[in-house]
């Protein structure tokens, strides 16, 4: 994660107005300028790294980073990659505060993992008196080679329950009160944290810079937490949606009927990949990402527009004809700001900016 210090871009900012001053307009012209806008984040986040060990009867986990107050470590078993086969653990709880090293070993009750086969643990940081408000998760695989004793000192934890790997439905909505999920396992906006409805100055997403620069969630416009902050000329622009449902047989159903219409400033996104099922936070997730690279300065429209061929069911609510979700549409709107350092970028030609807002993509 990198991020630019307020320090050096604001020393950078005064150079440039210096240099500005020194031109003088020629007569009878005027010369505006317009200052891209000081880019800021929110200070400390969680962070953590993972060794995970799988062995025949149990596991080891060995985690370093940094914990937030109010933040702990959880993790659960399975016996396949990317957590998937059989649950071998409930969920587990390590208490982690400030800069941590610690080490947990767990001994499996869902079963054994024989010699060459891959294990995994999924790996999340979650409030303490809720697993289910998660500020990121991972997932990390071992072949079942052999053991090995842990490399810090043991901690506090505890096993939460929960054995299928789901956890209770937090309360906190997608994009509003948690981070939405991203594609290759990121979070979007992590570092963004959700504003009051009316704040006294300058709001945060007026000037922060996202941490997943150049991520940009095809629905934006409909959720807090998704918004794009300062997006500058030399990140390569990534555009993403997703779905989840319950079950695979679900996700499967939903695969076979979905009809997307994803759009840039009206323009088609023909680059679009999917990636195969995967399971986060209790759910099974694809992950549709169109990668646009770098863009010239200026304003952007993703329209978002989804309807389905026959009724699918996601596990918690019917979608399709005839049912009262019978299409799911949205907006993100951005805008491309020149890069404050002045480097030269090569600007994809599929894609050019609009003078404000395109709104005709579609009517929501």
């Amino acid at each position: 994660m990198k991020r630019r210090t307020l320090t050096t871009l604001s020393a950078l900012m005064l150079i440039m107005t210096a240099a500005l001053l020194l031109v003088a307009p020629a007569a009878g012209q005027t010369t505006t300028t317009t200052p891209t806008p000081a880019a800021t984040t929110t200070g400390p986040s969680n962070e953590t790294q993972v060794n995970f060990i799988a062995c025949d009867t149990r596991a080891v986990l060995n985690a370093t980073g940094v914990s937030l107050v109010g933040w702990d470590l959880y993790y659960q078993v399975f016996s396949a990659a990317n957590a998937t086969g059989t649950a071998l653990t409930g969920i587990r709880q390590v208490a982690v505060a400030g800069e941590y090293s610690v080490s947990d070993t767990v001994t499996y009750t869902g079963g054994t993992l024989a010699a060459a086969v891959t294990g995994s643990a999924r790996v999340w940081v979650g409030r303490e008196s809720d697993s289910a408000t998660v500020d990121f998760e991972f997932t990390v695989n071992d072949v079942q080679d052999g053991c090995a004793d842990p490399e810090n000192a043991p901690t506090t934890a505890t096993d939460v329950g929960g054995t299928t790997g789901v956890t209770t439905t937090s309360n906190a909505l997608y994009g509003v009160g948690r981070g939405i999920l991203g594609p290759n396992g990121t979070v979007l906006n992590s570092n963004l944290l959700t504003e009051a409805e009316v704040v006294i100055g300058a709001r945060q997403t007026d000037r922060y810079r996202s941490d997943t620069p150049g991520l940009i969630f095809a629905e934006c416009d409909a959720f807090p937490l998704a918004e794009p902050g300062l997006v500058y000329d030399s990140d390569s622009v990534t555009i993403f949606w997703s779905w989840y449902t319950k079950t695979l047989d679900q996700m499967t159903e939903h695969l076979n009927a979905a009809v997307y219409n994803v759009r840039l400033n009206t323009a088609n996104l023909p680059m679009t990949q999917r990636s195969e099922p995967v399971r986060r936070d209790g759910n099974y997730w694809v992950f549709y990402t169109a990668t646009v690279g770098n863009l010239r300065p200026g304003h952007y429209e993703v329209g978002y527009d989804l309807t389905w061929t026959q009724v699918v069911n996601d596990g918690y609510s019917d979608y399709g004809p005839g049912t009262s979700n019978p299409a799911s549409r949205g907006l993100c709107n951005f805008d491309v700001l020149p890069n404050p350092d002045g480097t030269s970028v090569v600007y994809t030609g599929l894609y050019f900016p609009t003078t404000g807002p395109v709104h005709n993509i579609n009517t929501d």
